[in-house]
C-alpha cells in the first residue's frame, strides 16, 4: 500500500508519501530516488506527479514523453482542462485511465498533479478534482485527513509529515521513511526518519 499527501502554502504545493513497499510478502524501504512514487517531471522542478499503486505504476508514468511542455510551463498556469487535455491524455494512453464498465474490481491507481502552485487530483476514471488546501490518496486517508484538519495552523511542511505519522500509526502496510519535497525549483528530496523528524516538527 502507498499513503501520499499533498498541501497548499503560499504558492508552493508541499508533497509526501511513505517509503514502504510489499514485495513477495516482505515489507521493504525504499532508499533510491529512482523508485520514489513521488517524482518531479523532468526538465519542469516546478511539476509533481505521484501514483498511489506501485513502483512499476510510478516508474512507467514518470517516463511518459510531452507531459509538460515549455509552451504549458511558460503559460504559467493550469486548470481542469488544462489537466483532461495533457495528462489525462497522456495517462489515458499509457492505459492508466480506464473506461469505466462496472466490472472491474481491480484497484486502479490515483494521481497527485501539482503545477507550481496548483494541486490536483487524479482519479483512475479521468475525473479531475482542483483543491484549495490539501489532496490525500492511499490507504488510511480519513485518518490523514482529520490530522490535516486539526493541524491548519501549522506550517504545511509539518502538516504533511504529522499527516504521514497518522497513517504510519494505523496502517501495518504504510511506514517511515517519509520522502517530501515541494514545486519549489530550489527543493530536493528530504528524507525524515524517526532519527532527525524533530527538528521538522514542533513541541
Amino acid at each position: 500500500m502507498s499513503f501520499l499527501v499533498a498541501v497548499k502554502e503560499d504558492g508552493i504545493i508541499y508533497v509526501g508519501c511513505d517509503s514502504e513497499v510489499i514485495k513477495d510478502g516482505s515489507r521493504t524501504t525504499l532508499k533510491s530516488k529512482n523508485n520514489y512514487e513521488i517524482w518531479k517531471i523532468e526538465d519542469f522542478p516546478f511539476c509533481i506527479m505521484v501514483s498511489d499503486k506501485n513502483i512499476r505504476d510510478a516508474n512507467v508514468v514518470r517516463l511518459i514523453d510531452d507531459m509538460i511542455t515549455d509552451y504549458d510551463a511558460n503559460k504559467g498556469n493550469a486548470d481542469n482542462n488544462y489537466v483532461g487535455r495533457l495528462i489525462i491524455k497522456a495517462l489515458r494512453d499509457a492505459h492508466y485511465i480506464r473506461s469505466y464498465d462496472g466490472s472491474s474490481e481491480v484497484k486502479e491507481p490515483s494521481f497527485i498533479f501539482a503545477f507550481k502552485d496548483q494541486l490536483f487530483s487524479i482519479n483512475y476514471d479521468g475525473e479531475v478534482v482542483e483543491s484549495e488546501d490539501f489532496v490525500v490518496i492511499g490507504s488510511r486517508r480519513s485518518e490523514a485527513t482529520i490530522s490535516l484538519l486539526s493541524t491548519t495552523t501549522l506550517p504545511a511542511k509539518e502538516r504533511v509529515i504529522r499527516a504521514i505519522k497518522a497513517s504510519v500509526a494505523s496502517d501495518i502496510y504504510v511506514d517511515n521513511a517519509i520522502i517530501l519535497t515541494s514545486t519549489s525549483s530550489e527543493d530536493d528530496f528530504e528524507v525524515i526518519t524517526k532519527e532527525n523528524e524533530s527538528k521538522y516538527l514542533s513541541k
